[in-house]
């Protein structure tokens, strides 16, 4: 794990701390703004119980990263995503197996 990931995971720790020790503040805040109560309409209106019901189904049984591996090529040595359509990857410098990618959909 990088030095950069790890400073980042300690200041979400540090803000997740203080969020939750100052949740009743951060409430109170929200309902005086009248987030709160914004965000109870919109729900309400738009996404009754139903549609969120599907929609976080729908969340949980999708496979992580099955949309995107259809248009995403990876290198074979390394695992790094391929941006551009070359034939060598530019982390390992390993030639691409063409018979791996996913077929193309340009004309």
């Amino acid at each position: 794990m990088s030095l950069t990931i790890r400073k980042l995971a300690v200041a979400v720790f540090i803000t997740v701390v203080l969020m939750l020790a100052n949740a009743a503040v951060i409430t109170r805040w929200l309902q005086e703004a009248g987030i709160v109560p914004w965000a109870q309409h919109i729900r309400e209106a738009y996404f009754p119980g139903p549609t969120l019901t599907i929609v976080v189904t729908l969340l949980i049984l999708l496979p992580s990263g099955a949309v995107a591996a259809i248009r995403v090529r990876r290198c074979s040595v390394c695992d790094c995503i391929m941006f551009r359509r070359g034939r060598y990857c530019s982390q390992c410098g390993s030639r691409i197996n063409m018979s791996d990618c996913p077929p193309s959909t340009d004309k």
